[in-house]
């Protein structure tokens, strides 16, 4: 009995410390919800998903949580877009991913491995990171046969600006179920700095976060947390130059009021010295 429970506390234990270590990895709140939003589509529809945001935002770090979670009934495909990616290399890519997991069986063809996941009642997700270098065209055709197979299903991962362009190009991208990443606010610029400070080999010193360095940090990076990270290297002495501010204010207010008294002390010892009496002349 205690060795049941000795496991049952391991099994909570690690799941509690990936748990923390997720929530911590997505930042906030709103982007954990973002993840299960992701999860719930996933397993209940079968529509493509674009999960969008301006560079550094947290796009590929949240997609690389959900592939860690490595659900039994999923299998994943990431592919990183380029120019040069065409329908039938994604294919490839594809009977890869499926035919290399534990089972090793090997089909040669598409058709063949898409059986295979049937048979095993698993599904397989198609990512594609960097979807705004994908050719004009190619986001309709994976979007359509990706409608025609329902082990099948594909998120791909784009900026604002990119996803404007292929709107024009692959039209097929507006039925897309839209999952919009949300930036930092103030508040959670400062937490998230907090969280860096203190990782190993962090650049900046837990105490020497402040609220101006907090301010300043948010005004600059807009919230996203890949610009934070940049900017890590540039506050790395803003905490010591802060304390060498307040100190040389402390050393000029100290000189100043060091004045004050010796005027004052000098002021209050001439008015106490009793005036002589002036010699009368005589006559």
């Amino acid at each position: 009995m205690a060795d049941n429970d000795t496991v049952k506390y391991h099994e909570k234990k690690s799941l509690i410390d990936q748990q923390s270590r997720v929530f911590h990895s997505l930042i906030t709140q709103e982007r954990t919800q973002k993840l299960e939003l992701v999860i719930h589509l996933l397993s209940n529809s079968n529509q493509a998903l674009v999960v969008c945001g301006p560079s550094g935002i947290g796009k590929s770090t949240l997609l690389s949580i959900l592939q860690e979670r490595k659900l039994d009934s999923w299998l994943y495909c990431p592919i990183l877009g380029n120019t040069g990616l065409n329908f039938e290399k994604i294919q490839e890519r594809i009977i890869s991913a499926i035919t290399d997991n534990k089972s090793r069986q090997k089909s040669r063809s598409l058709s063949g491995a898409f059986g295979l996941l049937e048979s095993q009642h698993k599904k397989i997700v198609l990512v594609i990171d960097e979807a705004g270098y994908l050719p004009p065209g190619l986001i309709n055709t994976i979007i359509s046969y990706v409608q025609e197979q329902l082990v099948l299903q594909v998120i791909f991962v784009l900026t604002h600006d990119d996803l404007s362009i292929k709107n024009s190009s692959d039209s097929a991208i507006d039925d897309c179920h839209l999952i919009e990443i949300p930036p930092l606010s103030e508040k959670q610029c400062g937490e998230f700095l907090q969280y860096l400070a203190i990782k190993p080999r962090s650049p900046i010193a837990f105490n020497g976060i402040s609220d101006a360095m907090i301010e300043t940090v948010y005004l600059e990076t807009h919230g996203i947390p890949g610009r934070i990270i940049g900017n890590l290297p540039k506050l790395k002495n803003t905490g010591k130059n802060n304390n060498s501010l307040w100190v040389l204010i402390a050393g000029v207010l100290g000189l100043i009021i060091l004045a004050l008294c010796i005027q004052w002390f000098s002021s209050s010892e001439y008015n106490s010295k009793p005036l002589q009496a002036t010699p009368s002349n005589t006559q």
